[in-house]
């Protein structure tokens, strides 16, 4: 057996420091309902075997996240276009955004409150969803994004804006019945 490059050397150790932030990322942007983790584990997967068969082209220094989460963007992207990707809901990584509560008798509120937002979110349009997810959920900046999605910056904002702008009417509207 060959002796293992230093980019392949690199690669694995970013694909092991980073898994689950990217099946993280892949569940959020399906945005369905299901909670069908083999569908994101596999559109990661796929996402990065094409990478690992370029991987002596890429720069992996930066520990490798920014490369890897736009290829699993595009690819959850493409899936959905073709209307194959049809897959889970925000994941388990929105608990941690929103905080547990130490008394167990708020758990069963809190747990409520996020599927409500899950479900909110997952009725978003396809781009303004994978937007939010980006920047809220992944912590990216607006080129990146710009870079994941294939718009433009400004068109990213507006995304972003109308996607919290119609999230927070639709939330006020379900609390307010």
């Amino acid at each position: 057996m060959p002796a293992q490059t230093t980019a392949s050397r690199q690669f694995e150790a970013a694909v092991h420091a980073n898994m689950g932030r990217l099946i993280a990322l892949a569940r959020s942007m399906l945005g369905s309902q299901m909670r069908d983790s083999k569908q994101a584990e596999d559109m990661v997967q796929d996402a990065l075997l094409k990478l690992f068969r370029h991987c002596e082209s890429y720069n992996w220094d930066d520990g490798g996240w920014s490369l890897m989460a736009k290829a699993v963007s595009r690819n959850v992207i493409s899936c959905r276009r073709r209307k194959i990707g049809r897959s889970l809901d925000a994941d388990d990584g929105l608990y941690d955004g929103i905080g547990k509560e130490n008394d167990p008798a708020e758990a069963p509120l809190t747990a409520e409150t996020v599927e409500l937002v899950r479900q909110h979110i997952a009725m978003l349009p396809d781009d303004w969803r994978s937007a939010l997810v980006l920047r809220e959920q992944q912590g990216m900046g607006y080129r990146e994004i710009s870079e994941a999605l294939g718009a433009t910056e400004s068109q990213v904002k507006t995304w972003l804006h109308r996607a919290r702008m119609k999230l927070a009417k639709s939330l006020r509207s379900h609390l307010e019945q």
